[in-house]
């Protein structure tokens, strides 16, 4: 080895051991400076309590540790102030400073019997509520459509938030982080191929999450997985997403659910009927998809139509109240359940043939079938 390059080499090993001791010699300073303005917390001048608490808030996730120590040691005056630090740094914009905030208070809650740890779930209540507003008013601005109104879906009413994020969500896939602090959420709806299951990944922190909605989604029977923790889950619908009898091992983990609408999938019957043996308790709506838009009446000779949805395929084919439907693709309708599982057979997009009576007069109807919303 030349001389040349030996004093290379020692210059550069110099160069690393200068940087290694100027690197901890930072870190000694500001762990001093942290112990200092912690120790401020309780000076005798309250200005000098108000200047230790807003340097603590600037500094930043490194002093997140020391401040939890120090609500948790009895003083008072400490305890308070560093709550309010910690809760400050919860806040932040920035979701990993945010979250180990919020993580050092829920440690220093977890005694539940001590004062320190009473102002700490006070403060956690009272942040998730702020996270919740502000979540809401951002994922509004992006284009969520969020409805606070009760709902009935037939299984009662589901209470809490109703949140829809379709053609007129604007935000990138990375806000959807948002949706973890909306812990009043009762149902989330997400439609269109932008869906994937990257988005389903996001949606796993909703555990208390009562109907979920999947529709026209490009997600995978993988993907399902994400939601595994919804142990809430009354009711999932996928609506025309590309799902497959692989989806059974995903769903059949669904213990409790309720009910799960599978419409317009890529599932065979035989599928279907291997998910209501593995979920017995479940009640499986299985269907290719399509969609008719009525509401019907049982008679001796058929069903009559006492509700039409508006722009639905009935509407457009010219369906009208009071008319009975007693044919469906030349099979007899016994009643309402007939023609709901004749229509069943069908696809969206699918044309069929009703015979119905109105007036007294038996006329034939073409229809061509739509999608369920």
């Amino acid at each position: 080895m030349t001389r040349s390059l030996q004093a290379v080499l020692v210059f550069a090993l110099l160069g690393v051991a200068v940087a290694a001791w100027s690197s901890t010699a930072d870190a000694g300073r500001a762990d001093e400076q942290t112990r200092r303005w912690i120790g401020q917390l309780d000076a005798e001048h309250f200005v000098d309590r108000e200047v230790a608490t807003e340097r603590l808030i600037k500094a930043g996730p490194v002093v997140i540790d020391a401040v939890q120590a120090a609500a948790q040691e009895g003083n008072l005056e400490v305890t308070t102030r560093a709550v309010y630090v910690l809760r400050e740094l919860a806040l932040s914009p920035d979701d990993a400073v945010a979250d180990a905030a919020h993580a050092a208070l829920e440690r220093v809650a977890a005694p539940k019997l001590t004062s320190a740890a009473r102002r700490a779930q006070a403060t956690l209540a009272r942040l998730d509520s702020i996270r919740q507003d502000r979540a809401i008013a951002e994922l509004k601005r992006l284009g969520a459509v969020i409805d606070s109104r009760a709902s009935a879906l037939g299984l009662g009413i589901i209470e809490g938030y109703t949140i829809e994020l379709g053609d007129s969500w604007r935000g990138e896939v990375q806000d959807l982080a948002r949706l973890r602090w909306l812990r009043d959420a009762g149902e989330l709806i997400v439609v269109g191929p932008r869906v994937t299951d990257e988005w389903l990944a996001y949606l796993a922190p909703l555990t208390d999450l009562t109907v979920l909605t999947i529709k026209r989604a490009n997600i995978t029977d993988d993907g399902l997985a994400h939601l595994l923790g919804m142990k809430r889950l009354s009711l999932l619908s996928l609506l025309y997403v590309p799902v497959t009898d692989h989806v059974v091992a995903q769903l059949q983990q669904l213990r409790g659910i309720v009910r799960i609408r599978i419409y317009g999938s890529q599932m065979t019957e035989s599928g279907a009927d291997r998910l209501r043996q593995a979920l017995a308790a479940t009640e499986i709506d299985f269907r290719r998809g399509a969609f008719l838009g009525i509401g019907c009446e049982d008679h001796g000779d058929g069903c009559i139509i006492l509700r039409v949805s508006a722009n639905s395929a009935a509407e457009k084919a010219g369906l009208q109240l009071n008319d009975m439907v007693y044919e469906y693709e030349d099979r007899r309708v016994a009643d309402f359940k007939a023609l709901t599982a004749a229509i069943a057979g069908n696809a969206a997009g699918d044309t069929v043939t009703l015979k119905i009576i109105r007036d007294g007069q038996s006329l034939s109807k073409r229809v061509t079938l739509g999608e369920w919303e």
